[in-house]
């Protein structure tokens, strides 16, 4: 059993001194559980008001005094700001009453017990409460125990605490009983630095500091919940396992930060007396591994005391690799009484075999814990951090915006390190960047990658990034061909050597392979397999392939391969934004899919079920769940909580995990049709420099083919509400029932027929939309003459208020019927902005301008209300 030295200190103050006697206790505590736990010692406080017992037939300080004598405390704290407090029979205050009893008993000690610190602060005081009598007796007091000794000022409460935590450092320093104390406080400190700089080293992407310690979700499940409401269901407390160490795997892909975590949680318990040793075993072999734990204990911590370690963290951990069973068995086997905190690097693919064993086949039982990714209250932190870390300028929620967008986009995992990516690549692009234009986001990132690459110290030149690209795009080609994506890195090397030789090219594939290894662009599959860690670099790639390749090209073209991966597209059209080509083969395309669909489909086109509903804003069964959370926004106090929770129900975390590339079911005529819209959408919003003739028939395609996509969810409603999902022609639609929780079934699938317009631009609205396509969308939104589609292309506009947005609904609003639909659910749309999507002040006015104006064509049945009708219907509300 560990016995630690006890030392006391009695607080002496007057009653003003409140805050200073819990500033006390709190560096006290501090100390406790980091350098006196290292030291082998502790410190209790004495304060009367809670370790005295009150007692009849005596005066409090003859009480005091009492239990002072009997708590033989080590050291006198004594405070004292304005006020000296009350006299006593022994001295003129209670303060002053236990100083001489402190300073007589130190006179007589053999040991001159107890250490006496006296502090003297300043403070700002109301005139009306500041009393000059007490304020003398403190500067008299003062005075005179100056002859006695030195005493300490101290200006507010955080520099009282940096000041009494000195003074009891130098305690420690001359009453510890090991050996050599200053020297081992300075190896304390010195260990606390190093580790600090190891987290703040792993904190780096790319050279970017992360700026700020975004504490990982870790869940008991295995199961990764759709979106991220649900991840703090099963979350495991991080405090709990630093201070009671037990034997984990804790596994995350290979960007969730497991080595920051490691950091961390080694720096975390340094602080709190704990020794938890890291080893990452990348830089050990299994023979080694045991020898080489003890070399870090000797040499970071400065100990050969195996007792000492708390906790043994094994970082780097992948169970396929040749030889790290034996590895983890061997420390298992060489330090049995340790726990020990495996961080395991695993596939993507791992969340989604639900059915394997998790259990490391050794004899020590481990518990398994998992990582998962960022909510989105986490992001917009990290944006906050960044952003000030930075002085960047632009809004937080525009940065939020592009980060959550282009993660989503890209199929990337809401992590810090992809985070800072993409704010450093935004960054670097500078007044250029679009969350749109992602080739040049991925031009960017990779430009960085490259330039912040060591090269090896005999090589006197790195290779030109134009070339990796180019000897990359030709090997995805040959993957895509093969449609086999995974790789010995014998088939990479030989690959590339062959098709150099080819080009008359110089290229170094050992390095070009270990910057891709090293910054996870490729990841190790089992013990011989790599592959492409985010499948957008092999579409990112095969875009630049096509740009240089005709026949290449050619092959996407005819095959229609962009049906398969719509990124490629996207990724070809924006490297110079002029791809003619594109735009007029899916133009083709996609006219051919819209004729195909409606020989299968036959829905007459001018179904419009929505010209026949009325105005319904007040019925129940109209965004019920929304209505109550925009109660809640108003309420609460927390909106960017309750906005975060939103996005979030709608975003898919699982869908990184699986970084698949899969063929579409040409047959799939519907599934098809919703690949090219999202395809033809994005090359459109990529074709800045494209004639506009052919932008405006290809926006009116797409357009067109929204309104297939429209017929058939009209006609499956119904079967959706019932059923809560229906599959289509290879598409799966399904109902979010918390969402649509109405008990009754006819509300309930009108409240599913009126939701689809809004969905249905949810669906398509950041594949087509940028500020530089909004003339050619607005255009189409005024001209447009099917009232659904116009609706829809409205609600696209308020989703984005692209400028001279406020001119284009208003009109809208003056068009309308006042009973119709369509104003009722523009008003909803309306509000739903006003409560989660905007923050700026003119917007918000706006937009309640226009709701206002929404209400008041309704209810006070004129066609276009002015300022005066406007506030006439508020006054009404009121009285109501």
């Amino acid at each position: 059993m560990e016995t630690r030295k006890i030392y006391k200190c009695f607080i002496s103050s007057p009653g003003d001194c409140q805050i200073e006697r819990e500033a006390c206790q709190k560096v006290i505590d501090k100390i406790n559980i980091g350098l006196a736990k290292h030291l082998g010692i502790n410190f209790e406080t004495f304060m009367w008001e809670y370790d005295v017992l009150p007692d009849m037939g005596k005066n409090g300080q003859e009480i005091i005094d009492e239990y002072i004598i009997k708590s033989k405390y080590d050291i006198f704290i004594g405070v004292m700001k304005n006020r000296f407090g009350h006299a006593t029979k022994k001295a003129g205050s209670g303060t002053e009453h236990e100083f001489n009893d402190a300073l007589e008993r130190k006179l007589i000690d053999n040991n001159s017990v107890p250490r006496i610190i006296f502090f003297f602060g300043k403070e700002l005081i109301d005139p009306d409460n500041f009393d000059p009598t007490q304020y003398q007796q403190v500067k008299d007091f003062k005075s005179k125990i100056g002859n006695e000794g030195l005493y300490v000022n101290f200006d507010g409460v955080l520099n009282f605490e940096d000041l009494l935590e000195k003074k009891i450092e130098l305690f420690i320093k001359e009453n510890s009983t090991i050996s050599q104390p200053e020297k081992r406080i300075e190896e304390i400190d010195l260990i606390k630095k190093k580790m600090q700089d190891d987290l703040d080293g792993s904190l780096k992407s790319y050279n970017e500091a992360i700026p700020v310690w975004i504490e990982p979700i870790i869940s008991s499940k295995r199961e990764i919940p759709k979106n991220p409401t649900k991840n703090q269901e099963f979350r495991v407390n991080l405090n709990a396992i630093i201070n009671n160490p037990n034997n984990y795997i804790v596994k995350a892909p290979s960007e969730f930060g497991l080595t920051s975590l490691a950091h961390y949680m080694k720096l975390q318990a340094w602080k709190s007396g704990k020794l938890f040793l890291y080893i990452d075993i990348k830089s050990t072999k299994k023979h080694k591994v045991v020898k080489d734990i003890h070399a870090i204990l000797t040499n970071y911590y400065f100990s050969s005391d195996l007792s000492k370690v708390d906790c043994i963290l094994l970082d780097s951990v992948c169970f396929e690799e040749n030889g790290v069973m034996q590895l983890i068995k061997n420390v298992c086997d060489a330090f049995t009484e340790i726990p020990l905190i495996i961080f395991n690097t695993i596939e993507n693919k791992f969340f989604l075999k639900s059915d394997e064993d998790d259990k490391v086949e050794i004899k020590r039982t481990f518990t398994s814990r998992y990582l998962l990714p960022l909510p989105q209250a986490e992001i917009r932190r990290l944006v906050k951090s960044y952003a000030t870390f930075k002085c960047i300028e632009e809004d937080d929620e525009s940065m939020l915006s592009k980060v959550t967008k282009d993660l989503e986009t890209l199929n990337m995992h809401r992590t810090p390190k992809n985070c800072i990516s993409i704010l450093k690549a935004s960054l670097k692009i500078g007044t250029d960047y679009s969350p749109i234009n992602r080739t040049k986001l991925l031009d960017t990132i990779l430009s960085i990658i490259f330039e912040e690459y060591e090269i090896p110290t005999y090589k006197d030149k790195k290779p030109d990034i134009k070339d990796c690209t180019f000897v990359l795009g030709y090997f995805c080609e040959v993957l895509n061909l093969r449609n086999d994506f995974e790789f010995t890195q014998e088939f990479f090397k030989s690959t590339l050597r062959d098709f150099c030789g080819k080009n008359y090219m110089e290229l170094d594939l050992n390095y070009l392979f270990n910057v891709l290894v090293d910054n996870s662009i490729i990841s190790r599959m089992g013990a011989n397999y790599y592959y492409f860690k985010n499948s957008y670099w092999v579409f990112y790639f095969l875009a630049h392939r096509m740009n240089i390749d005709k026949n290449f090209l050619k092959n996407v073209y005819e095959n229609k391969r962009y049906i398969d991966f719509p990124e490629i597209i996207e990724f070809y059209t924006g490297i110079d934004r002029n791809k003619e080509d594109a735009l007029q083969v899916l133009l083709a395309d996609i006219d051919e899919t819209i004729k195909l669909v409606r020989e299968k489909v036959k829905i007459d086109d001018n179904i419009n079920p929505f010209k026949s509903i009325s105005w319904t804003p007040d019925v129940a069964v109209l965004q019920k769940e929304e209505e109550k959370i925009s109660k809640n926004v108003m309420s609460s106090g927390l909106p960017d909580e309750v906005k975060d929770k939103y996005d979030d129900k709608q975003y898919d975390q699982i869908r990184p995990y699986n970084q698949v590339i899969n063929s579409v079911i040409r047959d799939f005529s519907y599934q098809v049709l919703m690949r090219q819209i999202s395809a033809s959408s994005r090359a459109l919003r990529n074709s800045d420099f494209v004639n506009p003739e052919l932008k405006k028939q290809m926006l009116d395609k797409i357009i067109l083919a929204w309104n297939e996509v429209n017929k058939l969810l009209i006609v499956l409603s119904p079967i959706l509400a019932d059923k809560g999902e229906i599959a289509f022609e290879g598409t799966k639609f399904y109902l979010d029932e918390e969402w649509f929780d109405i008990k009754d079934p006819v509300e309930k699938r009108l409240a599913v027929l009126v939701a689809l317009p809004t969905n249905v631009v949810r669906i398509f609205k950041d594949d087509l939309f940028s500020n530089k396509m909004a003339p050619l969308i607005c255009n189409k939104a005024v001209n447009e003459k099917n009232s659904l589609l116009k609706h829809e292309l409205m609600l696209l506009i308020v989703a984005d208020r692209p400028k001279g947005w406020f001119k284009i609904i208003d009109n809208y609003i003056v068009s309308l019927d006042k009973n119709s639909y369509f104003l009722s659910d523009l008003f909803t749309t309306l509000e739903f902005t006003y409560d989660y999507k905007t923050t700026e002040i003119e917007e918000r006015r706006n937009i309640d301008l226009l709701m206002k104006k929404c209400r008041a064509k309704h209810y006070l049945n004129s066609n276009n209300p002015d300022m005066g009708l406007i506030n006439r219907l508020r006054q009404l509300e009121k009285k109501q």
